[in-house]
């Protein structure tokens, strides 16, 4: 085996069914050169893709989960549509990027169409192809533009995107990004738009097989896999390259009386959703010429590449896939269960709730459910499972049946234990998902006046607990209102909302939506009031959001928070106390009473918006000096720069700054103040080799939370950043 990043290339087709290859029985068509590379590799007989559909099947896949789990089950992505994969999610190809693999997806994407769902946001250095579909329920969005556009990375290439060309294109790109990157390493992923409908065949393969349009496709889809592998060997990287072909959902039965599947696409007959697959990697041990029976999923791919790739999945990743590695090496003929511990993801599994309760606990063990598959349907309700050769289906009564006797499952079997167990399966599978499953990602349609909106759609995800007492002074308490997402189980990080309003406005309502859309992206957010400079003077708002960061961490057990992961973001005067909340860890005079004094208030993560960070500029005094401007200055901190000089200094996030400090990201509008830039402080932090950066939000002032779209880029920005510094 090469020691070497292998390389990977995985290749699915769209709609190709169970039997409609060479290697799989089809006498209709000729597939030579899958035929060989299923002769070179292993071909699996019991393979099943995550869905009976396009876009949940392609979730689970690039995920390594249940389509249900990452809450992409229900039918599939229209073009109109505001979810996708969420952004919190790792996908396979952001966990090999992360790994010092170079990325491309190229094909039919089908997965989301909004700016956070797009393949470059989802892992991939490079895309070409077609985000949606060409059947006509999705084309009807396009014919007022010209048609659906074939797509490089953003740039559209042609419109409309013609069906005939797109097998040979998309292998085109897919050897251009081979022969860029074939020092590799590298994942390719190729989702090809074939075989759906409507199919599309080149000149060069029309009438060529004996079933129609679908067989030419076919026989086009084989001559090109070739060209796939022929350059993997005439650059010399075959020998350290896996290559991966599947379907994604079924087509329909078999065609002659030893074809027994029955059902097609959108069903849980295994017509619906088993599918031809083939792993071919020789030069790395993979074994050759093997037809295996073991019961695999698409979602298995993703821990079983990763351990190929020596890449250990994260340890906070929950994920349903199970490490097929040995099998594919041809250490076992099973996928061997976690205790083994024969390979290195395996034990990835037992990341997966098991807490059976009595009735069950006897009945079935932890292996046994982890090797059982789930079937949902197109609308993504359970409707099935199978464990070893027995498959149990749930509705509309309970059904068993056995596979390896009968897969055209035409008789139902009598067997009380079997149909007890499976049975049991699915309802501890219900109540896994019922606790553990994880909310799409979801855009808001903008309002047609542009105002930001925080959508129902996203407020439905999310549990709240509102005016919580946080610190109290005499009789006078403060509150915070808690945000976090619903069905998350484990411990997040948190992220303090300081409101602005120049330290004497504002409420913590005003920061209500960020702590809200934020919440939605996987934090514990926390929007909070303090004391305003007109009832009490500076320190005290600092203190206030010292006293707030606290509390979150003397209660972390209850608001479910990972107390060494807190962060911050505020706007204007709100930015000004992130910022010196981050810098002033441990300054005594800055600490305040507001209670919990044993716990920290340091933060690890900071988005000051909009904010001052240098108050002993010369700009700062000249503005404090003046009477109407500088009335806000005075009143905060008692009078201008030159009267109080040492509290200017005090509450100057700049004067504070030492290498201990969190990385800091700082957000502003385009036509806010330079000031806001914070070039002295950033370029101050980049000399202690701490993470910094800007982002200048296009033609927003200075209060830009109220207008949908520049709301929506802080909201990508601020998540981006906290994801790399609190959830790492």
């Amino acid at each position: 085996m090469s020691a070497e990043k292998p390389n990977i290339v995985l290749i699915l087709v769209d709609d190709q069914g169970y039997y409609d290859l060479g290697c799989y029985g089809a006498t209709e068509v000729k597939t030579p050169r899958i035929d060989e590379m299923a002769g070179g590799g292993i071909r699996f007989t019991d393979y099943y893709a995550a869905a009976p559909i396009c876009s949940p099947s392609r979730a689970g896949l690039l995920t390594g989960c249940y389509p249900r789990r990452v809450g992409n089950h229900v039918w599939v992505h229209r073009a109109d549509s505001n979810t996708g994969i969420h952004s919190d999610e790792l996908t396979l190809a952001e966990l090999f990027k992360d790994n010092g693999y170079k990325t491309a997806c190229i094909g039919k994407w089908h997965l989301g169409f909004h700016e956070p769902f797009l393949p470059q946001n989802q892992g991939f250095d490079h895309y070409f192809g077609l985000l949606h579909n060409l059947d006509p329920v999705e084309t009807v969005y396009f014919e007022d533009v010209g048609g659906v556009p074939l797509q490089r990375d953003r740039d559209v290439v042609k419109r409309p995107a013609d069906p005939d060309e797109l097998t040979k294109l998309y292998t085109n790109e897919a050897i251009d990004f081979i022969e860029a990157n074939k020092e590799g390493p590298f994942l390719l992923y190729l989702p090809h738009t074939m075989l759906h409908n409507p199919l599309g065949v080149s000149e060069e393969f029309k009438g060529t097989s004996q079933w129609g349009e679908y067989g030419d496709a076919i026989q086009e889809l084989d001559h090109h896999v070739g060209r796939i592998i022929d350059v993997l060997k005439r650059l010399n990287i075959d020998d350290n390259t896996v290559v991966v072909y599947a379907s994604d959902n079924g087509r329909g039965p078999g065609r002659n009386p030893q074809q027994k599947i029955r059902g097609r696409k959108l069903s849980t007959y295994e017509g619906g959703i088993r599918v031809p697959a083939i792993a071919w990697g020789p030069g790395l041990g993979l074994r050759a010429g093997i037809s295996s029976p073991a019961v695999v999923r698409a979602m298995d791919w993703y821990p079983t590449l990763a351990t190929l790739a020596d890449i250990e999945i994260p340890s906070e990743r929950v994920i349903d896939g199970r490490d097929l590695s040995p099998l594919l090496r041809g250490e076992t003929d099973f996928v061997p269960p976690p205790g083994l511990k024969k390979s290195l993801n395996a034990g990835v599994p037992l990341r997966r709730r098991w807490e059976p309760d009595g009735e069950w606990g006897s009945l079935i063990n932890r292996n046994q459910y982890n090797d059982a598959f789930f079937y949902h349907g197109s609308q993504g309700a359970l409707a099935a499972v199978r464990w070893r050769n027995w498959k149990l289906y749930l509705n509309p009564s309970l059904a068993l049946y056995d596979l390896t006797a009968d897969p055209g499952e035409s008789e139902i079997v009598r067997n009380p234990t079997i149909l007890r167990k499976l049975r049991g399966m699915a309802i501890l599978f219900q109540e896994e998902m019922r606790r553990d499953a994880r909310p799409a990602g979801k855009v808001s349609v903008p309002r047609e006046d542009g105002n930001t909106e925080i959508p129902e759609t996203l407020l439905e995800q999310l549990d709240s607990r509102l005016g919580v007492t946080y610190a109290r002074y005499g009789d006078r308490t403060l509150e915070m209102d808690l945000y976090r997402p619903k069905h998350s189980w484990g411990t997040l990080p948190a992220i303090v909302c300081i409101h602005g309003g120049g330290w004497a406005n504002g409420t913590r309502a005003n920061h209500g939506g960020v702590a809200q859309a934020l919440a939605a992206r996987g934090y514990v957010a926390a929007t909070i009031s303090y004391r305003l400079s007109g009832e009490a003077p500076f320190p005290a708002q600092i203190h206030d959001c010292k006293a707030a960061v606290r509390f979150l961490r003397a209660n972390a057990e209850e608001f479910g928070i990972d107390s060494d992961h807190v962060g911050a973001i505020g706007l204007s005067a709100g930015g000004h106390l992130t910022a010196l909340l981050a810098t002033s860890a441990g300054v005594e005079e800055l600490e305040g009473e507001g209670g919990n004094a044993n716990f920290s208030s340091a933060i690890q993560a900071a988005v000051p918006m909009g904010a001052q960070t240098d108050f002993l500029s010369d700009r700062t005094r000249e503005i404090s000096a003046i009477d109407g401007r500088g009335k806000i200055w005075r009143q905060f901190l008692g009078g201008t720069q030159a009267e109080k000089f040492d509290t200017y200094r005090l509450a100057s996030p700049l004067y504070h700054l030492d290498k201990n400090d969190p990385a800091c990201w700082f957000i502003t509008g385009e036509a806010d103040d330079p000031s806001t830039h914070a070039s002295v402080f950033r370029e101050r932090m980049q000399q202690l080799e701490i993470t910094t950066g800007l982002t200048v939000i296009e033609d927003a002032p200075h209060p830009f939370l109220g207008k949908q779209v520049w709301f929506d880029k802080m909201i990508e920005t601020s998540n981006a950043f906290s994801r790399q510094n609190l959830k790492h």
